[in-house]
């Protein structure tokens, strides 16, 4: 599945049907996959995924995690950037540099003006000033000067450690090398974001491409990779900028607010974006919003929303930080540009899981300095016009090859096709059929019901499994990830090159790969970029990776609705591949006895276990699988548990948070203890265990008459 289909699969998800199992791999993979676009953004300076989609994404994550604290165990909504990336020396930054909460609507103003106001018990009287200023799309960075003199430049890195690029930071011009005032303090660290402008970044693009190299995708990722290059005068001639917007570190502060501060920022040297000013009251802050909305497409750096502050810094004081972002700030986002085209084309896309996905190819056109040329259409339910919950939108337009439509975008990756002009329509135009097979491989293309809501679904899907050449790829690139078989070097388009190489056509042919090189059946190192150091370093990472636990082995054939956990829980109920390899010769001759092998598996649903035995029904899949059972070993699940305990063989279920440990560090201790763990409460249910704030379990498990045990009893067994 492409980075745009996943995307909009976590966003258009049924998440209240999903059983309990569901919704914490749900939850695990959608953590998994913004922590992918982290590393990518912070790291790599690569936008795989939109900032609004990214807000939205993020937004999602941190409801669902806050509304359900039983279901996962995580502190990434607390999290900030990326990690340092080890080509620089590291950073500590005494005073992190935290984000910012988002808003996306004047109702999100209200809103933070009235909680400012309410924990600071103002009345209606009382003054409460507001500083807007335009969030430059850049790279937040910080500079350390020591007695006026720059000490060090460093960037954000994730928070806490950022990298050392002082030497970068010293060539971009109206950065002061030296601050001569003799008012300046002692110890000044100045936060602000490196930039480049539109005007030097097409410049750069049209040089790029006139010496015939690949040219970049936008100003922002070309800023954050120009002040991290290890050359210097890479970064010296990309024409980078700085605009200072706050301060960390300080000895002392000349200052009562947070405009002075900028004031005294001016005097030192340092450039404050112009558009930055005090608000009085609601009416000013939304006139300063709507102001620079309307003039930002016409600014030669990029913004993507305004910043509004608290200006008293006795008020800042007093608001103070709540986890990852400060009370006082908050970031309110401007909606996505817009532009109208036309569709030339409809094509769909078969992503990794099967789904089809049919994809806008557009007239080029120019939306904030980016040629766009093709759109979602997202499915088709969406391209006659109607949404997931089969209710009309665009007045139940539908969309058709030649229509002019209206797009929007919000950074660099595939837009959304919003409106379609029915006026421009050509009357001779046919409504778009879409297909009912798979448009590679020809295999019956279903949509699947919802057995949860009854409901069919809106993503129609190929039925071939690996069968099917677009599914093959993208299973051989989930198959190397980080969370499954974790084998470094197929980062980028690796894989992508060696399976169009006819290198690698299923994940056996991954460990063959160095007897291959060796027979001379395959040439790697003739590729470009690949010498003997990279192919003996990806070899070497392949070898670590010939043994697997079973867990791991199941979720790294990517089957379709089995995450991490339920990849645990089919492996614990396995225990061996053995197990594995014998419940396929009882699906060849009697499914219904292969099911009961995890009927009772209170922790699997009926939609994981059909869809793990639908894979192992499949002749293909059966093939692959035992074509890579040749090359790697799989370890049995060895649980060591103790019998001699409180609570071996009994079923608990854990709520709530625990201080002493995590509830994932109590499911172990459980388990190893002898006892099952369930996810929900049940009349085979034996214990519930709650921490803080335990939720709806406990008035279940009171109703049923269960067992119910707080923290410090649950140590108390701990140590029977």
């Amino acid at each position: 599945m492409n980075k745009y289909t996943k995307t909009s699969s976590f966003l258009q998800n049924q998440f209240d049907d999903l059983s309990s199992k569901e919704k914490n791999d749900f939850l695990r993979d959608l953590e998994s996959f913004l922590k992918d676009q982290d590393s990518a953004y912070y790291g790599s300076n690569i936008s795989n995924i939109s900032d609004a989609e990214y807000d939205r994404l993020k937004l999602l994550y941190h409801k669902l995690v806050t509304n359900n604290p039983e279901l996962i165990d995580s502190n990434y909504s607390n999290s900030v950037g990326f990690k340092p990336s080890d080509k620089f020396e590291k950073v500590n930054h005494k005073v992190p540099m935290l984000s910012l909460s988002n808003i996306f609507d004047n109702e999100g103003v209200t809103d933070f003006i009235e909680r400012v106001r309410r924990y600071l018990s103002l009345g209606p009287n009382d003054n409460l000033e507001i500083v807007s200023e335009p969030k430059i799309d850049g790279l937040s960075a910080t500079l350390i000067y020591i007695n006026g003199n720059l000490h060090i430049g460093a960037t954000r890195g994730d928070g806490s450690q950022g990298e050392n690029v002082t030497q970068n930071i010293k060539t971009i011009s109206n950065i002061p090398h030296e601050i001569k005032d003799s008012d300046v303090p002692d110890i000044l660290e100045i936060r602000g974001e490196i930039y480049m402008k539109k005007s030097d970044f097409f410049e750069l693009n049209e040089r790029m491409q006139k010496e015939g190299k690949q040219t970049y995708v936008n100003p922002r990722n070309t800023a954050s990779g120009s002040l991290r290059h290890l050359d210097v005068n890479v970064t010296k001639s990309r024409k980078l900028y700085f605009f200072a917007y706050t301060w960390g570190e300080i000895s002392s502060i000349d200052a009562a607010s947070h405009f002075e501060m900028l004031g005294l920022f001016k005097k030192w040297g340092f450039d404050v974006n112009p558009y930055t000013k005090v608000n009085y009251n609601y009416d000013d802050i939304i006139r300063s919003y709507e102001d620079l909305n309307e003039i930002r497409s016409s600014l030669d750096y990029d913004l993507d929303g305004v910043v509004y502050k608290v200006n008293s810094l006795a008020y800042q004081d007093r608001l103070g930080f709540i986890s990852r972002s400060p009370r006082w700030a908050m970031a309110h986002k401007f909606p996505s540009e817009k532009a109208t085209t036309k569709i030339l084309d409809i094509e769909i896309q078969v992503g990794r899981t099967g789904s089809l996905t049919p994809v806008a190819k557009l007239e080029p056109v120019n939306i904030g300095g980016v040629v766009v040329r093709n759109a979602t259409l997202h499915n088709e339910d969406f391209i006659k016009g109607l949404n997931s919950e089969g209710e009309r939108i665009r007045d139940g337009a539908d969309i058709r090859i030649g229509d002019h439509v209206q797009i929007i975008r919000s950074g660099d990756v595939i837009p959304k096709v919003v409106d379609v002009n029915m006026k421009d329509r050509n009357k001779d135009s046919e409504k778009f059929i879409f297909p009912e097979n798979c448009p590679i491989c020809g295999s019956s293309a279903e949509r699947e019901l919802n057995e949860s809501t009854g409901k069919i679904s809106s993503v129609r899907r190929c039925t071939a499994g690996l069968y099917c050449n677009s599914q093959i790829l993208g299973s051989l690139e989930f198959f190397v990830s980080r969370d499954a078989m974790n084998i470094e070097g197929f980062g980028g388009k690796t894989m992508e090159l060696f399976y169009e190489m006819g290198f690698i056509n299923e994940p056996g042919d991954i460990f063959t790969l160095q007897e291959r090189q060796a027979q001379g059946e395959v040439d790697i190192i003739s590729l470009e970029g690949w010498g003997e150091l990279s192919m003996n370093n990806l070899f070497q990472s392949i070898n670590e990776r010939r043994s697997v636990s079973l867990d791991k082995f199941i979720y790294s054939l990517g089957i379709r609705h089995i995450g991490i956990n339920n990849a645990k829980l089919i492996s614990q109920q396995l225990t061996s591949v053995e197990n594995l390899l014998s419940t396929l010769e009882k699906i060849r001759h009697d499914p219904g006895d292969a099911l009961q092998i995890f009927i009772q598996n209170d922790g699997l649903g009926k939609v994981v276990i059909s869809s793990f035995l639908s894979f192992l029904q499949n002749d293909k899949n059966v093939s692959i699988l035992q074509n890579l059972l040749k090359y790697i070993r799989v370890t049995d699940v060895t649980n060591v548990i103790s019998e001699d305990t409180a609570i071996s063989g009994l079923s608990l279920v854990f709520t709530g948070k625990f201080n002493s440990m995590s509830r994932s560090e109590a499911k172990d201790q459980a388990e190893r203890m002898g006892a099952k763990v369930l996810s929900s409460v049940s009349a085979r249910t034996d214990i519930l265990v709650i921490g803080e704030d335990p939720g709806s379990k406990i008035k279940k498990a009171e109703e049923l008459g269960i067992r119910i045990i707080d923290e410090k009893e649950w140590m108390s067994l701990l140590d029977f």
